[in-house]
């Protein structure tokens, strides 16, 4: 019987792994060591984390409980929600030097529409701050997406877990809004990143797995067989990465 064996031929920086336990989901790795371990199976070098429990439960409680998982391979995410206690929150860790980006809590879940007039405060100080923002296409409106963030122009985004049936609106979001990014994680349709690649160039699209909601390894591979330059691969994989969090060389 046949094994698949495939190894990645560049640097790797996932740019999207949940961590800890979620009110209605089980992790299937309990810790630092065991995630490192899947990582390691996919070569995927280095990856940014967040807590899910930031997700849908609470912001404030989901960043104090990443504060467990610090690591050399790994770049901590910080979720925010609409109140004064969790920008509170995260002033206080950008002041300690701990804050490189931030995501954006599930708005839908949380019923809390994404509109300035809940999240222009956290928004307005993102920017002046120069710390980009992820926010999920799988949990917030896509239109509710670009109708706010259009108020803050400076802001950089990357616009996570986009479907193949966001295939229709992907470019045109990234048109509206010239400094956000696509994380590729779900983003599966035949020619699509090769077709975004030759409209826009490759310095906005980020490889990540959103592991574990979907598998770390499928897109990553998936990556390594289209028709694109090398120098486009490594870039995509980890260099738009580190330029956007400021590790690169």
């Amino acid at each position: 019987m046949s094994t698949l064996n495939f190894q990645p031929r560049v640097p790797v920086f996932d740019a999207n792994i949940g961590v800890g336990h979620r009110h209605n989901r089980a992790a299937p790795f309990e810790n630092a060591n065991e995630l490192l371990d899947e990582m390691g199976r996919h070569g995927v070098d280095r990856a940014v984390i967040y807590h899910v429990q930031g997700e849908m439960i609470s912001a404030i409680r989901g960043n104090e409980a990443l504060l467990q998982w610090e690591n050399e391979a790994f770049c901590l995410q910080w979720v925010a929600g609409p109140g004064a206690d969790s920008l509170r929150q995260l002033q206080e860790f950008h002041a300690d030097g701990k804050v490189k980006s931030v995501r954006l809590h599930n708005t839908e879940e949380s019923r809390c529409a994404f509109v300035d007039w809940l999240y222009g405060t956290l928004l307005e100080w993102l920017s002046g701050e120069g710390i980009p923002l992820w926010v999920s296409l799988a949990d917030s409106p896509p239109v509710e997406i670009v109708e706010t963030l259009r108020g803050f122009p400076d802001l950089r985004v990357v616009l996570v877990g986009a479907h193949y049936t966001h295939s229709a609106i992907v470019g045109p979001m990234l048109q509206m809004l010239p400094k956000t990014y696509l994380e590729l994680s779900r983003f599966e349709n035949v020619g699509g990143v090769e077709s975004l690649v030759r409209e826009m160039g490759a310095e906005r699209l980020l490889y990540g797995s959103f592991y574990p909601r979907y598998a770390m390894g499928p897109m990553l591979f998936y990556l390594h067989h289209l028709k694109i330059e090398p120098g486009d691969l490594a870039a995509i994989c980890a260099g738009n990465l580190d330029g956007l969090l400021g590790e690169g060389p």
